[in-house]
């Protein structure tokens, strides 16, 4: 059989030029895309590594799509250094999304690509099949993961404020991956934005922060080194506040409320326990919020929508996720 004398670039296209119109048909007046056919396009474009032309026993059984789990699309996605949570069960039950893979396994069939693809060598093929799931996976990625905000159950401005926070950090962590820790860094960044209005806060995107540069800390104000993390661990102690000790900074180590002992106890196991200071997250940025209010329950409501609407603007300005965002709820 003759080789393809096309790139497998070019043969991407060729598909790409029949899959971007049956995928935008899909696409609601509202702009919003469903789920179920990004996973059928994530599915179908991973059991071309094994079978080609799809038949229907490649992929559907006859009450689902064959081998869709939320687990699978999880998997796919991590291939793309993608590992924010996308669905938890993959539609395989859906009969819309049934319908979907019927539909763009005929167009993958029939496409100008499908001829070019068949006559490629196999590291070609494989270097197709990962452009094409590369171009799903960034309708994800821009569909839906980006279009996501962070979302707490509880930001009742009538009770403490370290609540309204405490809420946001969990949803942060059940997001995965380093949400929490970024979230977390915003929060206090936008914390110390609000109280100290004349200072220049700095603003850095987490993955930036997290390498630790020459720094004194995530952040630092008059002679305090702020560190915000949602892990302590010995080498924050051993190692960067005491720097920051040898160098006459003050550290300030800031953890979830549930860590507050364990960093202490750290920093007692590295010597410094006494030099250095250990707050929680919660009751940092919390307390800040009910002092600028004058602890009055609208002040506290306006307190919060000022922080979270600070803290939406940093995360903009230098995250490129901006999943990061958090929903502001309409009771504040």
């Amino acid at each position: 059989m003759p080789e393809s004398d096309l790139t497998p670039e070019e043969i991407a296209e060729l598909f790409l030029g029949d899959i971007e119109p049956w995928y935008e048909s899909k696409r609601l007046g509202t702009g919003r895309m469903y789920t179920n056919v990004m996973t059928a396009g994530l599915l179908l474009t991973d059991i071309m590594w094994n079978a080609f032309p799809l038949e229907e026993k490649h992929y559907l059984t006859p009450s689902q799509v064959k081998g869709l789990s939320g687990d699978r699309i999880k998997a796919i996605l991590a291939r793309h250094d993608e590992s924010r949570q996308f669905t938890s069960e993959g539609g395989r039950t859906s009969r819309r999304t049934m319908a979907h893979a019927r539909e763009l396994a005929q167009i993958l069939n029939t496409s100008l690509g499908a001829g070019a693809y068949l006559d490629s060598a196999a590291e070609g093929q494989e270097e197709v099949r990962s452009l094409l799931q590369e171009w799903f996976v960034a309708q994800v990625r821009a569909d839906f993961l980006d279009q996501q905000r962070i979302a707490a159950d509880e930001l009742d401005p009538n009770k403490p404020s370290r609540r309204a926070i405490a809420a946001l950090l969990q949803a942060a962590q059940i997001r995965g991956g380093h949400a929490a820790g970024a979230v977390a860094q915003h929060l206090v960044g936008a914390k110390l934005s609000l109280r100290f209005p004349k200072e220049d806060i700095p603003n850095l995107s987490y993955s930036t922060a997290d390498q630790q540069t020459d720094r004194p800390g995530d952040f630092r104000l008059g002679d305090t080194a702020f560190h915000v993390t949602m892990s302590p661990g010995d080498n924050l102690m051993s190692n960067r506040c005491r720097d920051n000790l040898q160098n006459n900074f003050r550290p300030l180590v800031l953890v979830p409320e549930d860590r507050v002992e364990a960093a202490r106890q750290l920093a007692d196991n590295a010597e410094i326990g006494d030099r250095v200071a250990v707050s929680s997250i919660e009751e940092f940025v919390g307390t800040n919020i009910e002092e600028l209010a004058t602890f009055t329950s609208q002040g506290i409501r306006s307190g919060l929508r000022a922080l979270l609407e600070l803290y939406n603007e940093r995360v903009e300005a230098v995250e490129p996720d901006p999943s990061l965002r958090i929903e502001i709820p309409g009771n504040l």
